[in-house]
């Protein structure tokens, strides 16, 4: 009986919640997106335009701006007056520009330092050259950072000649020639924070790697890990073309931008890889990537406006499918996804604006932010999977533990059944089931850290008296008749106390009473419910026992009879496993599936839901929505049922593993473990209709009952998206006989 988060009918109400509530998430994520980027772009224009100037800075520039290079040469006789309040600013349409400035005199020498946004300039001093970074010979540079020496003496005419067909902006100060710490920790501020981010990506790598084998997001821990790094790397090369002249080329620009498209693709494709989304139509970035790697070739302003434009389309493609993806995705899984999809259109936004710049001669805003916010979000990213790793993988490779343990109990209850099957009379009947049940109560005591000696007896009744046939010479006195006299009057006859289990066994006017002390450390839940089902299938047995069935039929029993303990933890009853049972086999019958396959078929479905032998009550009941760590002890309860099943031999045993490992599995890949159509055995397609069907039809904790008209249309609508095709037109083709048959069987159910 599937939980909320597996039905089918509850997955659609919450499909369709979630597309409801869709809005406001994208909204979240908009908000945050447009907020960091108003925040970033008003303090970009007040550092440009309204915060006064540094102390050493030059502002009061005189300056001309013309459309050709000669109409700025020669005597600057007619210009503009630039002040610390009214900067230098570019006339659009005249990309040349020389500016002019009276160096005081000075007593030692000094630095002159330039920052432009990759424009060419030449500087001269009295009219003589002392710096050409590309003027006349280039249309952008790679490195925004020029200084030029200037030696102690009088005052001196300082000119600027510099060419902006693309955006503009210049700062320029004088600074000492030694430097001072505070000076040279302001400079190389931006190395320290790409080197933070060049290690923090190194070492969340390392910690991805040291998590691998606890790990099944290990893909997506490396990947964002190294996007993390790589989002440094491109701090970095932000960081040189900003504090040094080390990269003047003109292919270093073209690098950039190529850079931030790729670190743009790499996010893209961490986000697919983490949401276990395909990257289709990759061949898309193949041209992207070449126009942009193209730029150096052509050295031309409008090359580089091509490049930008094609680039920044790429960059919003990118942020709306991978926001698209994000909101596809299961918010438990990432709580705080509408602030790190803000973060990746924030990325896009800047990229726009800089693009935007470079058509309009705008400023550039900072390459740290850009770079910044994809490592922030991948940052982000790591540790929510981290904490998976922690908090969810770990345990569930100690469930998983576990269950490899509780399937070896399974096989010693089996054992145990099959042994005292081949008991010839009563009394080494009855023997022999207190010696076993002692035996798998003391292994489970000893799985977990501890030695304890389990005491047995067991109490014959003759006339009105117990006789006891069997003390391992350790329980002292006990009262067989109040333990019968207890156990006569409960429905079931079974007692599981925290040290002791009391088991009445009745035939025709025979009664006997097993008794188990001394379990100093307690019976797990599952041990518990193994336990029951053995007692389920020893009572048949004994009720039958000069009725010698084949031990393959007593071990189907058992593991039918533990399927139905299972369905009771979860306030269920038996009526669902015989529902599931019923119904496959008139399925298959509708589906032309041979007799005898049916019967198998319909026999292993009941025992599809084992595997929640693992989950706690506490989840099983809950009736709000599971968090992440209860939805992903949920989810494992297939894996679990396939390991309990599959250690049996025998085909029903086969069948009814499958089953139970692929019965949540939707027919477009979107299940548990991702197989689609055919991938899906035949047997767990045809119950995941079955099972879906009573579960929606029935009410539970977490949902009310869906009506049958409802049902219908539901099983038809998904088709080919939940369900294979064929089996959901055979449901349909004979819905009204099998809603009937379910009917009857509650029906009797009830008068039971």
């Amino acid at each position: 009986m599937p939980r909320k988060h597996d039905v089918p009918g509850a997955r659609r109400k919450s499909f369709e919640r979630r597309m409801r509530n869709m809005p406001g998430r994208t909204r979240t994520a908009i908000i945050v997106a447009v907020a960091l980027f108003l925040v970033t772009f008003l303090v970009h224009f007040m550092v440009q335009t309204i915060l006064p100037a540094r102390e050493n800075e030059i502002t009061d520039w005189r300056f001309v701006c013309a459309s050709e290079a000669g109409a700025i040469e020669g005597d600057l006789s007619a210009y503009q007056q630039a002040t610390g309040e009214n900067r230098v600013a570019r006339t659009f349409g005249s990309p040349y520009m020389r500016l002019q400035y009276t160096l005081p005199a000075s007593q030692e020498g000094v630095r002159l330092v330039f920052r432009t946004a990759h424009n060419p300039l030449r500087v001269e001093i009295d009219g003589e050259r002392v710096l050409n970074n590309g003027y006349g010979e280039e249309n952008f540079t790679g490195s925004s950072y020029q200084s030029v020496t200037v030696a102690a003496g009088e005052s001196r005419t300082l000119d600027i000649y510099l060419y902006a067909p693309l955006a503009f902006s210049l700062e320029a100060y004088v600074e000492p020639v030694e430097i001072s710490a505070s000076e040279s920790f302001t400079r190389y501020i931006g190395f320290g924070l790409s080197s933070s981010l060049l290690l923090l990506g190194a070492g969340l790598f390392v910690l991805g790697l040291c998590l691998a084998g606890k790990s099944g997001h290990i893909r997506r821990l490396l990947l964002l890990s190294a996007t993390v790094f790589c989002g440094g790397a491109a701090a970095m090369l932000y960081t040189y073309t900003q504090t040094t002249a080390l990269l003047s080329s003109p292919y270093w620009f073209a690098v950039q931008l190529l850079t931030e498209l790729l670190l743009m693709m790499l996010a893209y494709t961490t986000i697919l890889a983490c949401h276990n989304k395909a990257l289709r139509n990759a061949a898309i970035w193949i041209p992207v990537a070449i126009v942009c790697a193209l730029v150096p070739l052509f050295q031309t302003a409008w090359a580089v406006r091509v490049a930008a434009v094609v680039m920044t389309g790429a960059q919003l493609f990118i942020a709306i499918r991978a926001n698209a993806v994000f909101a596809d995705s299961a918010t438990e899984e990432a709580p705080h996804m509408g602030a790190m999809r803000g973060l990746l259109i924030y990325a896009a936004l800047v990229g726009l604006y800089n693009t935007c710049g470079l058509f309009l001669g705008l400023g550039l805003m900072s390459g740290y932010l850009f770079a910044g916010s994809i490592a922030l979000m991948c940052t982000a990213m790591f540790v929510i999977y981290c904490r998976q790793v922690v908090y969810l993988d770990v345990k569930k490779q100690e469930r998983v533990q576990q269950m490899h343990a509780d399937s070896a109990w399974l096989g010693d209850v089996t054992n145990l059944i099959s042994d005292a099957f081949q008991q010839k009379d009563e009394r080494s009947f009855l023997i022999e089931i207190a010696r076993s049940l002692s035996g798998v109560v003391e292994k489970n005591a000893e799985l977990g850290g501890e030695s304890v000696d389990v005491h047995a007896s067991v109490g014959v009744r003759t006339g009105n008296e117990f006789v006891e046939i069997f003390n391992d010479g350790q329980v002292e006195n006990c009262d067989y008749q109040l333990i019968y006299d207890h156990l006569d009057r409960q429905e079931q006859k079974i007692l599981i106390g925290r040290t002791s289990a009391d088991m009445l066994f009745q035939q025709d006017g025979h009664s006997a009473v097993i008794h188990l002390e001394n379990i100093l450390y307690g019976i797990t839940a599952e041990v518990e419910n193994v336990m029951k089902a053995a007692f389920l299938n020893l009572s048949t047995v004994y009720q039958n026992f000069s009725l010698k069935h084949d031990v393959s039929d007593i071990q189907e029993e058992l593991f039918i009879n533990l399927a139905t303990v299972v369905e009771q933890k979860s306030r269920a009853t038996r009526s669902h496993l015989v529902i599931v049972s019923a119904l496959s086999y008139e399925l298959c019958m509708e589906m032309g599936v041979e007799e005898e396959r049916a019967r198998l078929i319909s026999l292993a479905a009941m025992t599809h839901d084992i595997g929640k032998i693992s989950v706690p009550e506490s989840i099983l009941e809950k009736e709000g929505s599971l968090d992440p760590s209860e939805l992903e002890q949920m989810k494992q309860h297939t894996q679990v049922g396939y390991n309990i099943l599959s250690l049996q031999n025998g085909e029903f045993f086969e069948t009814a593993a499958i089953i139970a490992l692929e019965h949540h599995e939707n027919f477009d890949g979107s299940g548990y473990i991702g197989l689609r159509g055919s991938q899906i055995d035949p047997a767990a397609r045809l119950v995941r209709v079955v099972d879906a069907v009573d579960a929606l039809l029935s009410k539970r904790s977490y949902k009310e009952a869906w009506p049958a008209e409802e049902v219908k249309r539901y099983i038809a609508e998904q088709k080919n998206i939940l369900f294979d095709p064929a089996v959901a037109d055979a449901f349909l083709g004979c819905a009204d006989a099998l809603l009937a048959l379910r009917e009857r069987i509650l029906s009797e159910e009830e008068a039971s």
